[in-house]
């Protein structure tokens, strides 16, 4: 009896002490020893936890892709586990095998249905492709069962964003701020959310806080700076504009739009030099010339707003051409030349004949004027018929053409 336990001793202790020696050398990062032994092992006897202790050393030593080979014959070994399927796709991912990613982490979450930290990674996975809805699914399924973890919170926060459900998002990102005020990232998106819906008052607010936690920050006083602007919320995109420029290089969209909010927030004086600045650096922007443009023509000096004006046409596309020789009309009749004003009205309406306002513009020119009372006669009528009910200025235009019917006719008499 003592020699049959010597010898179990003697034939089954190597054994053990081998493979604890496997587990030590990869503890004291021994890796090619540990392949070596996990090697001879696997010569022996092949295994499922042998191939994946293959898969750690590779990992270790950033080969995912031979971790990837040993991953896969631990499957074969052991299809059920989960934790293989997890690591498997762990280093997919790695190697930026995303939808290999995907299968393996939705089979390791069908093996242990569970575990919340699986369908977490089954998640992120999702959001990786763009596949934002079965994202929402997986962590509204999260969220169901745990709804207090932060983490998972903000994934779920994105999901609801980038599935257009935008309430839930902001209600969510709201949350995961209060609990973990330093999360960088929840704060811009919650800013960006806000500007999706619109609400110009939430953008500034959630700039603040973001603000009170990372003071100066410029990534966030750009985005609050540009999703007020957006929002035509000019007066209140100055400040963060402002703040922004003193400490950071200033890209031209940047400086553009900082000069266009101080106009349209009527600080005229303060919005030219900047625009002038910005013209200087790239003189052919269509928007550039058009403001500066009407700045001038506020300061009525008409001959440099024309000259800015007629640059910004030359510059423009067609979209915003009506505009523009709209304002260049009333430069021109400002600085009483009459017929480049009639001819840039009527532009100005043939580029955009739903703005029924310059047909009343151009008939008032041709009369206040004195040029034309016929013609002023003839677009105060297709002025009329043309906008109908839309016609802002009816009732002048109606009085207008009674004044001048019986003024031609005494004129005839």
């Amino acid at each position: 009896m003592k020699q049959q336990t010597v010898l179990f001793i003697l034939l089954v202790l190597p054994f053990q002490l081998f493979a604890q020696s496997v587990d030590e050398l990869i503890l004291n990062k021994q890796y090619d020893k540990a392949l070596e032994r996990i090697s001879v092992q696997i010569q022996e006897k092949p295994e499922s936890e042998l191939f994946f202790k293959q898969a750690i050393v590779y990992k270790e030593q950033s080969k995912p892709l031979l971790a990837c080979k040993s991953l896969e014959q631990a499957i074969f070994y052991d299809p059920q586990n989960s934790l293989y399927q997890a690591e498997l796709g762990e280093n997919y991912s790695s190697l930026g095998n995303v939808y290999q990613t995907v299968e393996c982490y939705r089979r390791a979450v069908d093996l242990a249905p569970n575990d919340l930290g699986l369908k977490g990674k089954l998640g992120r996975a999702y959001l990786s492709i763009d596949d934002f809805k079965k994202a929402y699914q997986t962590f509204e399924a999260i969220y169901k069962v745990d709804s207090t973890n932060v983490y998972f919170n903000k994934q779920f926060a994105f999901a609801a964003f980038r599935t257009g459900k935008t309430d839930q998002a902001i209600r969510l990102y709201n949350r995961v701020v209060t609990e973990n005020p330093g999360d960088f990232g929840s704060h811009l998106n919650l800013i960006a959310v806000y500007k999706r819906k619109k609400e110009a008052d939430m953008v500034y607010s959630s700039g603040v806080r973001a603000l009170s936690v990372f003071p100066g920050n410029p990534i966030i006083l750009r985005r609050q700076a540009e999703a007020l602007f957006e929002l035509k919320d000019y007066e209140r995109a100055v400040f963060p504009f402002e703040q922004y420029l003193m400490e950071n290089d200033s890209t031209i969209d940047v400086l553009t739009n900082y000069g266009v909010a101080l106009y349209l927030s009527e600080n005229l004086e303060k919005a030219l030099p900047i625009l002038e600045k910005c013209f200087y650096i790239v003189p052919n922007d269509q928007y550039i010339n058009f403001y500066i443009g009407l700045i001038y023509k506020s300061f009525a000096d008409y001959p440099r707003s024309a000259e800015y004006l007629a640059s910004a046409i030359e510059c423009a596309q067609p979209p915003y051409l009506s505009k523009m020789y709209h304002h260049l009309g009333q430069v021109y009749g400002s600085s009483r030349e009459f017929e480049k004003s009639i001819s840039a009205l009527e532009k100005a309406y043939e580029l955009d004949n739903e703005s029924f306002e310059i047909l009343f513009e151009i008939a008032t020119t041709y009369e206040e004027y004195n040029f034309n009372k016929t013609l002023a006669l003839n677009y105060y009528s297709i002025y009329l018929k043309t906008a109908g009910v839309k016609a802002k200025n009816a009732d002048y235009a109606l009085g207008r053409m009674r004044k001048i019917k019986e003024d031609l006719f005494f004129e005839n008499k």
